[in-house]
């Protein structure tokens, strides 16, 4: 009986000597092959309040938690919170930027064009055209040529983005917000880190002085 147990010892040895043999070989190549399918992942280290959060495992399907702490403990077995991860901050996670970094470009450009017509005339024109060539600019009703109004700009044909002029601390000044709809594209772009700050501080919008 003893004999048979060795034995089986040794033929359970053996088998596992391949995984170790296969692991020590995918060590050296460290690609994928029929064996191994590499994933790009990555862990993320999140801390709130200066103290340890949470540790996620990121990859291209799936958002795991690792290790909650204790100023995050509650998160760990939130349903919402889990859901949340693996859809909303899965996508946006993925997402390469590119689309962003075009449309804050082309809105700083917009932004630049309406600053320098009304640096050139101290007034704005009834027709955005005078002020902006950009095809995604538009008039919420009308421009008064002195106390200014609302221009809409677009993303992906839907309206995204509010520009307002008025007075402000009793200078012209713009202001730059965010319109709510339910674009992916546009909610992509306002909720993005580039676009909010552009539009606000901690405290309060972003006022762009015009005189």
């Amino acid at each position: 009986m003893k004999k048979l147990a060795t034995i089986f010892l040794s033929l359970y040895s053996l088998s596992y000597a391949n995984i170790y043999e296969d692991l020590s070989d995918f060590a050296y190549k460290k690609v994928s092959d029929e064996n191994f399918k590499v994933e790009n992942a990555k862990i993320v280290h999140f801390f709130k309040n200066n103290k340890e959060c949470l540790d996620l495992l990121i990859s291209p399907k799936q958002v795991q938690i690792l290790k909650s702490y204790n100023s995050c403990k509650n998160l760990e077995k939130d349903v919402d919170f889990n859901n949340f991860l693996n859809k909303d901050f899965l996508t946006l996670y993925k997402n390469d930027g590119k689309f962003i970094q075009e449309k804050i470009l082309d809105l700083k450009n917009v932004m630049q064009d309406i600053m320098l017509y009304y640096k050139l005339h101290y007034a704005f024109s009834k027709d955005i055209k005078d002020m902006s060539k950009n095809k995604n600019l538009n008039v919420l009703n009308s421009i008064d040529t002195k106390e200014g109004g609302t221009l809409l700009y677009r993303i992906n044909n839907q309206t995204c983005v509010g520009i307002e002029l008025k007075k402000h601390n009793s200078k012209m000044a713009m202001k730059i917000y965010g319109i709510e709809n339910l674009d992916k594209k546009c909610k992509l772009f306002i909720e993005s880190p580039d676009f909010k700050n552009i539009s606000y501080t901690t405290k309060d919008f972003n006022w762009y002085y015009l005189e």
